[in-house]
C-alpha cells in the first residue's frame, strides 16, 4: 500500500513538471534576464562616416546631419532575430515625433551596420530587422547572429533637432523564446 501510494505521488509530480513546462510555452524566457544596453551617448550622424543611411537603406544607420543616440550592449545571450527595439514616451506609448528617416541600427566593432530597421515617425521596430550588412546582395549578418556586447545601437531620430530633454526612453522587446520587455533606459 505504502508502495503503491509513493508510485502515485511520484507520477503526479512529474505529470505537474511536465505540465507547467508546456503551459509557459514559447517565450518563456524574460528578454531582462538575456539582454542589457547601457551608456547612452547623443550627438549627430556624421556625414561620410560608416554610419551614414546609404541609398539603399542597408549600408548605413542613419541619415548625416540627424540627431542619434548610441547605446553600448553591456551583455547579451541573444541573437539579432530575438529582440525589437522601441523608444517610449514618459506616457509609455511609442515616441511619435520621429521624421521619415528614423531607424535603428546595430553597428559592428568597426562601426558598420550590421542591420537596420526604419521605422519612420514612430520610432518603434515592428518587425523583425528587414535589412542587414554589410551589403544587399551578401548579408554578413542574419536572424541567428548573436547579438553581443561587440556592437552598439544607434537610433536615429530622423531630424536634427534633439530630442534631449523629452523624457524618452529605450526598451528593448523580446521575440521568439523571450517574452517581455528591458526595464527602461533613460535617453538624456
Amino acid at each position: 500500500m505504502i508502495l503503491l501510494v509513493a508510485i502515485v505521488v511520484v507520477l503526479a509530480a512529474v505529470l505537474y513538471v511536465l505540465v507547467s513546462g508546456l503551459a509557459h510555452g514559447p517565450g518563456s524566457t524574460p528578454i531582462g534576464a538575456a539582454f542589457a544596453a547601457g551608456q547612452v551617448s547623443s550627438g549627430t550622424c556624421t556625414a561620410g562616416s560608416a554610419q551614414t543611411l546609404g541609398p539603399a537603406a542597408i549600408t548605413g544607420g542613419c541619415k548625416a546631419g540627424d540627431f542619434i543616440y548610441v547605446l553600448t550592449v553591456e551583455s547579451s545571450a541573444v541573437s539579432f532575430g530575438s529582440v525589437l527595439f522601441e523608444v517610449k514616451t514618459p506616457s509609455g506609448s511609442g515616441f511619435a515625433g520621429g521624421g521619415p528617416s528614423s531607424s535603428f541600427a546595430v553597428l559592428d566593432s568597426g562601426s558598420h551596420v550590421a542591420a537596420i530597421s526604419v521605422t519612420g515617425t514612430i520610432v518603434v521596430m515592428t518587425t523583425k530587422w528587414p535589412g542587414y550588412g554589410l551589403t544587399t546582395t551578401a548579408p554578413t549578418y542574419k536572424d541567428v547572429t548573436p547579438l553581443t556586447n561587440l556592437y552598439s545601437i544607434v537610433i536615429d531620430a530622423g531630424s536634427a533637432s534633439p530630442t534631449t530633454g523629452m523624457g524618452l526612453t529605450f526598451v528593448a522587446l523580446g521575440i521568439g523564446s523571450y517574452s517581455g520587455s528591458t526595464s527602461p533606459i533613460t535617453l538624456p
